[in-house]
């Protein structure tokens, strides 16, 4: 099967990243300027779009996708209710994949929020008081930054407050630094601390994330996916694999 070919909506560092990379893996990738609509059909339709624009260019990345006809892999960040809606309501027509971190370490960290909450819960329900610790998010992110907190640590937060009920005492924010970004949660009882943290060093990070979620978008059904539910599925379908090869071998 061949890779599908990918547009890539906006033309900052991680629209350059996912063009570089996806052309290396062999995909057919052509950007798309927001600033240059006059160009937008100077190329052959792609099988899936891939904004990451910014959350003013939303409308017009939904317009494109909607005029091609292909699914969307939205990776803005920090968009209000008006903008969430335009996607759920595009999602009838294409899929949306709503994904505002697409690496990997973050899908990692989750999970691994996720046992830690439900450990502790199960703890707390078993009568062992003091289990669940009090639990604080800090991202870190350079000062071009727009929105704090990050929508990465919004929804770290959620995840804890969903697993054990207990809201995060703090979500913090930071705008310094180097490029790309940091986020953890730090988790403290009286005698003992726990800190989950993942850090991006290069947003080639967030293009391979990008280009998995272009390949597993194309031709799928309309509706709404988020990332993780992305990843999950690659995931089954990988376990899926190895586990027909090792019966293979028998």
């Amino acid at each position: 099967m061949s890779e599908p070919a990918i547009g890539v909506f906006g033309a900052g560092r991680l629209g350059r990243a996912i063009h570089r990379t996806a052309t290396a893996e062999g995909h057919s990738v052509h950007l798309y300027d927001p600033r240059r609509p006059d160009h937008w059909d100077s190329a052959p339709a792609p099988d899936v779009l891939v904004d990451c624009s910014a959350p003013a260019a939303v409308a017009q990345a939904v317009d494109l996708s909607g005029r091609l006809g292909v699914a969307l892999v939205e990776c803005v960040s920090g968009l209000d209710e008006d903008r969430l809606r335009l996607l759920d309501a595009h999602a009838a027509k294409v899929p949306v994949v709503l994904a505002p971190n697409l690496s990997l370490g973050n899908y990692l960290q989750t999970r691994a929020l996720r046992h830690v909450a439900e450990v502790v819960a199960t703890m707390e329900r078993a009568g062992i008081t003091g289990a669940v610790p009090e639990a604080a998010v800090l991202e870190r992110h350079p000062a071009t930054k727009a929105h704090r907190p990050s929508t990465t640590a919004s929804r770290l937060a959620r995840e804890w407050l969903r697993h054990t009920g207990r809201p995060a005492a703090d979500v913090a924010s930071l705008r310094c630094g180097p490029a790309v970004s940091d986020h953890e949660v730090r988790l403290e009882w009286p005698e003992q601390s726990l800190t989950v943290i993942h850090q991006v060093h290069s947003v080639d990070a967030a293009a391979a994330g990008a280009i998995g979620a272009a390949g597993w978008s194309a031709g799928r059904a309309p509706g709404t996916y988020r990332i993780h539910e992305v990843f999950d599925d690659l995931l089954a379908t990988m376990g899926a694999a190895v586990t027909a090869g090792q019966e293979d071998e028998r």
